[in-house]
């Protein structure tokens, strides 16, 4: 169990940070796909601008030549996705060792605080690890009798990701405002700004 002003160790700090951004990345690409380059209007700007250079173009292409353009973005969410498989695989691995932390929510003698902590990191990654087998399923497009559910279990990892993202910013608030003060310093820098 940390105590408040026990630094956290580079890996820990590296991963951490390494795993948000691949996160939020992944969750930029997922927005953009679903808002502004959605194919249904993608298709209809690229249809106003044919029918607006007299060039002829069915609805259908149009659809068409809008998954084309925006299959570059989503790329990208695969790369990211791996890269995501091989964080959450070294952090495993590290935490196993014990060269990071892992709280565990079944240890005797901690605090409630701790226990709940711990159960939504282990919830968290449990849903991580989810998403990322359905992701690998779907990116290598393994034909399984359970696709759709696959497919359907994928996409709706946005909803624990978002879900999470609200609770962990609602935590280290709540820790700042607490005894546990300086939790963000020690996550940028190692040190609390108390100990400098």
């Amino acid at each position: 169990m940390r105590m408040r002003g026990e630094c956290y160790s580079l890996a820990f700090r590296v991963l951490h940070w390494s795993i948000a951004f691949v996160m939020l990345g992944m969750l930029i690409t997922i927005l953009l796909r679903y808002t502004w380059l959605n194919k249904e209007g993608m298709s209809e700007i690229i249809m106003e601008y044919c029918t607006s250079q007299e060039v002829n173009m069915t609805k259908e292409k149009a659809i068409v030549l809008a998954k084309r353009l925006r299959a570059l973005m989503w790329e990208w969410h695969v790369y990211l996705g791996y890269t995501l498989m091989g964080l959450v695989f070294v952090r495993i691995i590290l935490g196993m060792m014990g060269r990071v932390p892992f709280l565990n929510p079944f240890k005797r003698g901690i605090i409630l605080n701790t226990r709940i902590r711990a159960v939504i990191y282990l919830v968290f990654y449990v849903c991580v690890v989810i998403s990322i087998v359905s992701g690998v399923v779907l990116a290598l497009d393994i034909e399984t009798a359970y696709n759709n559910e696959i497919k359907s279990i994928h996409f709706g990892s946005i909803y624990y990701f978002v879900t999470y993202l609200v609770i962990h910013f609602i935590g280290v608030l709540f820790a700042e405002l607490s005894s546990d003060n300086g939790i963000v310093s020690r996550m940028i820098n190692g040190k609390s700004k108390y100990d400098l």
